[in-house]
């Protein structure tokens, strides 16, 4: 019972990812604006390269190199396309907006990409909550701190670490 319910979390936040794609394209104000920059506090680090929400996409992936897989599709929310580039066990979703390609979300797939503060997956619990202290939101199953435009959500199953993402508020 326990495994179903996990798989169930599992897919309703690969879904809600996806469909954050599929939002109203603002800033947190609500006017519109793109963000250009880290507007969180919840920064990833890959390879030196801070990836953040909402950040332009092209100097990152510049910095970053050729991806280890990469894909792209009709947006359903804006003109343009949206694009999904990995790098090991870390993935990048991106959304277009006024020709250029903004960070959606940055997922972490495997225990080799830990957090800026150092939690990966297969972290407990209580690792987590000493990193980053008591969570915007809670479950038994998952943590999430919002700040600025961005969610970082730790997916839990039996009190570890099994998914970690930085999702945009913004998009």
């Amino acid at each position: 019972m326990k495994k179903r319910a996990l798989a169930m979390l599992a897919g309703a936040l690969t879904l809600g990812v996806l469909l954050a794609g599929c939002g109203s394209g603002k800033d947190a104000a609500g006017d519109g604006k793109q963000q250009t920059g880290p507007a969180s506090k919840y920064v990833f680090a890959l390879d030196g390269v801070e990836v953040a929400v909402n950040a332009d996409m092209a100097p990152l992936a510049e910095a970053l190199g050729e991806p280890s897989d990469y894909f792209e599709s009709e947006s359903c929310a804006f003109q343009g396309l949206d694009k999904v580039y990995t790098y090991g066990g870390v993935i990048i979703r991106t959304y277009p907006q006024d020709g250029k390609d903004y960070v959606l979300s940055v997922e972490l797939k495997d225990d080799a990409v830990p957090t800026r503060e150092g939690i990966y997956i297969g972290a407990d619990r209580e690792a987590v909550l000493a990193a980053y202290g008591q969570p915007t939101d809670e479950t038994a199953t998952a943590l999430r701190y919002v700040d600025g435009d961005c969610t970082l959500a730790f997916i839990l199953a039996e009190n570890m670490v099994t998914g970690i993402t930085y999702t945009s508020d913004a998009a």
